[in-house]
């Protein structure tokens, strides 16, 4: 009896510990994400507010108000589910007045779903991943140009990737956030050309006489000389087969009038199948920090 009570009460305090090590890395972090300062305004996550409804020439084609110098806060809501909240300065992060990660969107962030708790080995002298997170994006404003933004995957659900890393060793930790920006089909048309893959793309604008066969093939990189059959190089040739004739002057039958027909194949293209999509992201990193004297200095 008093064994199987030991061992709840072992249970319950290895419970806490483990809860208490993620609690030790809960409160304010610093920083940005990479895509609010680009060249190009519309790369932001956040958009000009004024972007949804007017041209780029009223927006003035200018960053109004990206997503850097962020405050952002990891906590926990009633349920014990990580919750993640940004803020603007530091009275707003006291007074508890969140931001939208879109103003024209009121965009927002669910409760934590796919948490996960990774074991790490405290003597490893490198950084490794303590919590993984899946935060789902909320839209304040339902129209299309927020719900299907651009700026946001295709996907139905778009959501905001966290991985809490830490150095068991040094003690320091970091918060890395991705969001999915765009994805693209991995799969690619190609070309086998000196025993090798080379990839393709096609040109819509220009068929052969046979539209079903022809097709116009360019370089995927606009640089690599293709090859057709009969040895010429270009960056785009066609495919399919194309009608020749030769009309030779003389010949047994009189001149000009024998013809010679035949027929020529650009290299023919195919398509891979399996090959991992292609992602684009909106990265962030976050530093925990410290509140002293009314400045925000990055926590040791």
């Amino acid at each position: 009896m008093y064994r199987i009570a030991l061992l709840v009460a072992l249970i319950i305090i290895s419970g806490c510990r483990e809860e208490d090590d993620l609690s030790a890395h809960l409160g304010p972090y610093y920083g940005g994400f990479d895509t609010a300062l680009t060249p190009d305004p519309s790369d932001d996550l956040n958009p000009n507010t004024c972007s949804l409804s007017a041209g780029e020439q009223a927006c003035g084609g200018a960053h109004v108000n990206p997503l850097s110098h962020l405050l952002m806060k990891l906590g926990r809501d009633d349920a014990g589910h990580l919750t993640l909240d940004f803020y603007r300065s530091r009275d707003d992060y006291s007074a508890d007045r969140p931001m939208y990660l879109s103003d024209a969107c009121r965009t927002t962030l669910g409760p934590a779903v796919d948490y996960r708790r990774h074991a790490i080995d405290e003597a490893l002298d490198e950084t490794q991943a303590l919590a993984t997170a899946r935060f789902p994006m909320r839209f304040g404003n339902e129209m299309l140009a927020c719900t299907q933004s651009a700026r946001l995957d295709a996907g139905p659900k778009p959501h905001m990737n966290l991985s809490l890393q830490v150095n068991p060793v040094s003690g320091a930790s970091a918060v890395s956030i991705t969001v999915e920006r765009s994805r693209r089909d991995g799969d690619y048309l190609y070309v086998k050309q000196g025993g090798e893959k080379v990839p393709v793309k096609l040109d819509l604008r220009y068929v052969g006489t046979d539209s079903r066969e022809a097709r116009r093939v360019c370089a995927a990189d606009d640089e690599t000389r293709l090859e057709n059959r009969d040895g010429y190089e270009a960056v785009c040739v066609m495919t399919g087969r194309d009608k020749w004739s030769v009309v030779l002057p003389f010949s047994p039958y009189g001149p000009g009038v024998t013809a010679f027909w035949g027929s020529t194949r650009s290299p023919k293209w195919y398509r891979t199948s399996g090959e991992p999509d292609s992602v684009t992201y909106h990265r962030a990193v976050f530093l925990p920090v410290e509140f002293e004297s009314g400045e925000i200095g990055t926590a040791d």
